[in-house]
């Protein structure tokens, strides 16, 4: 198992989701749609990493947790500064 793809592909499944989540409370319905197509693809990636046959759980499960953490806080993030802005002057 590549613990550094699962840690980055986690980040950007987390970071998606919740960009998700802020994008449909936002005005703009194309932003919502990209954010959701972004999201389901990217957890299709990460369940592949992680049913992949693992023999360190624990190192699994943190990396998983430290990676989602990451994500979903980066996200809000650069959500708020730059493109729920850049969202807000396109409608």
């Amino acid at each position: 198992m590549n613990y550094l793809l699962l840690f980055l592909v986690t980040i950007l499944q987390n970071g998606s989701f919740t960009l998700v989540s802020r994008a449909r409370n936002s005005n703009s319905i194309v932003f919502h749609g990209l954010s959701a197509i972004a999201s389901n693809g990217i957890w299709f990636i990460v369940v592949r990493q992680v049913t992949a046959d693992s023999p360190n759980t624990w190192l699994l499960g943190i990396t998983y947790t430290t990676g989602a953490v990451t994500g979903s806080v980066l996200m809000h993030y650069l959500s708020m500064k730059y493109l729920e802005k850049w969202f807000k002057a396109k409608v």
